[in-house]
């Protein structure tokens, strides 16, 4: 075995040991000193967010323009394998793997939700009043910028470096391997692992955030639904049958398990919008949807970089709270996410990855929050002041007076736990992958043991202290910060590497006929 390979051998093990470590620590600390670690995080996190709120926001929107370049440039054309490869996977079946993936339970969570609130509270320095028709427009259209673009753009920057190492250049999945246009000796040196150690850091603590939020999500709406208690028992009951649903999804393999799951998933969720669309105000859904997307569009440059400035006491707190929330949530998410969409878009272009992943699952997403959202602002004023009191119940209480609200309901919840579950799939594959090396098909033990300790440390934060997500979100949020100084190195890393693949191509044409000439 060469040096490099025991370098990299000793590294996979370093991450798993720590990460397992930070787990054990975080839960631990959580249930022995629940209101210090509450404290420390929330106070840290809204330090960072106050201070370097504009570092959230400028490279969330940074890393849009970024994507967009390559895109649309010579480099658009680079294939994620050899020139003439061609997609693993379907074109339906590799969208519902990015979608599900990505923030499908950020859509399902907030869907209906965020309208309402935004709606029943605009923010004060716009001058809307609550409940109007302008509170309306302003409400969809947060809904679109929170769950739009730049969050995408996120997962785009990771996936769009790894996918071309993994199949352009025959490399291993580590994320450290962004370092490699700086030499080998800094991917698998000290700045690597730094970077790995972040990385996954930041995913376990994103990807737990979100499970918890949607076992909280789920245990009250199988309240409303069919009358269970909302209590520790079902609490535990339904992250353990995710976890073994994950389990049995993640040790089939990709073309199987988790292909079959997320092509389901994506036929439920266009079932139940066209069942929302066909009972509801039909005309009204397509209108708020089309009007929304335009309003998102015009405005977004003014809405990409909205920060505080001189009514700064009355905006920092909304600004701090929706918006770098939802991009800095997205970072979490960009270091488990992104090299998921990686490995499931072998075979496609620069140009089809990027505006695969950033595009067309904000299409869906739009879709579903102008459909449920419009169910939300026509509610009753009954339904509307608990649907924006309960952000977990929202869905369920504005469906209750909506024909055939139970079945959507059902519908919804089912949603839930697909997508939870292809969300944790995606999650267990890169650290089970960055704990062997950056392995393309990391074994069953590994997949098994992350999926175990994501529910342990999810469902120990649910039950341990009231105070335990938030807790786990304020984390999330932290290690967004130098999560987001990773994605530029891994931003600029691919610019070095698209120009040298074009260097290369153009030595090489000039030679050739030098070649020629010389053999005659």
């Amino acid at each position: 075995m060469s040096n490099q390979a025991v370098q990299q051998l000793k590294q996979g093990k370093m991450l798993f040991a720590s990460t397992m470590t930070f787990i054990v620590v975080v839960v631990l600390s959580g249930i022995l000193f629940p209101d210090q670690l509450f404290n420390v995080g929330v106070s840290t996190m809204n330090y960072l967010t106050d201070k370097f709120g504009w570092i959230y926001m400028a490279g969330s929107f940074a890393y849009v323009m970024v994507m967009f370049f390559f895109a649309f440039s010579k480099y658009g054309n680079i294939r994620f394998g050899s020139d003439d490869s061609r997609p693993e996977f379907s074109t339906f079946s590799w969208i519902a793997m990015l979608f599900s993936a990505g923030m499908g339970t950020v859509m399902l969570y907030w869907g209906v939700a965020e309208p309402v609130y935004h709606y029943m509270n605009p923010l004060e320095t716009t001058g809307i009043a609550a409940q109007t028709p302008a509170a309306a427009e302003f409400a969809m259209k947060q809904s679109f910028i929170h769950q739009g673009i730049q969050a995408w753009a996120a997962f785009s920057v990771v996936g769009l470096i790894l996918g071309y190492l993994m199949y352009r250049k025959g490399e291993s999945g580590l994320i450290s391997n962004i370092l490699l246009p700086w030499g080998r000796d800094k991917a698998n040196g000290g700045w690597g692992k730094l970077i790995n150690l972040v990385c996954v850091f930041g995913a376990i603590a994103g990807i737990s955030t979100s499970l918890g939020q949607t076992g909280l999500s789920l245990s009250i709406s199988s309240s409303y639904l069919i009358g269970t208690p909302d209590g520790p028992l079902t609490k535990i009951i339904l992250v353990g049958a995710i976890t073994v649903i994950t389990i049995l999804c993640t040790t089939t393999g990709l073309e199987k398990g988790i292909k079959i799951l997320s092509d389901y998933n994506a036929y439920l969720l266009v079932g139940l919008i066209i069942l929302v669309g066909a009972l509801g105000p039909t005309t009204q859904m397509i209108n708020v949807y089309f009007d929304t997307m335009g309003n998102y569009m015009n405005d977004f440059f003014t809405d990409a970089l909205m920060l505080p400035t001189f009514a700064a006491d009355k905006e920092t707190s909304w600004i701090g709270g929706w918006p770098i929330y939802y991009y800095a949530w997205a970072i979490a998410w960009a270091p488990f996410v992104g090299p998921f969409i990686a490995r499931v878009s072998k075979g496609r272009t620069v140009r089809e990855f990027i505006l695969g992943s950033m595009i067309l699952p904000c299409l869906g997403i739009f879709l579903w929050v102008a459909f449920f959202g419009t169910i939300g602002l026509e509610a009753s004023p009954e339904a509307l002041e608990a649907a924006a009191a309960s952000s977990k119940a929202a869905t369920f209480i504005v469906l209750e007076d909506f024909p055939l609200g139970t079945v959507i309901s059902i519908g919804v919840v089912i949603a839930l736990f697909t997508c939870f579950i292809t969300s944790m799939n995606s999650s267990t594959f890169t650290l089970s992958s960055m704990s062997e090396d950056g392995s393309l098909n990391p074994s069953n033990k590994q997949k098994v043991m992350w999926t175990i300790a994501q529910g342990a440390m999810a469902l120990t934060l649910m039950l341990a202290t009231k105070s335990g997500i938030d807790l786990l979100q304020s984390i999330s949020l932290i290690f967004a910060l130098p999560l987001m100084f990773v994605l530029f190195v891994a931003m600029i890393s691919t610019f070095k590497m698209f120009r040298a693949e074009f260097a290369d191509e153009k030595q090489a044409s000039e030679k050739t006929p030098a070649i020629k000439e010389a053999a005659e």
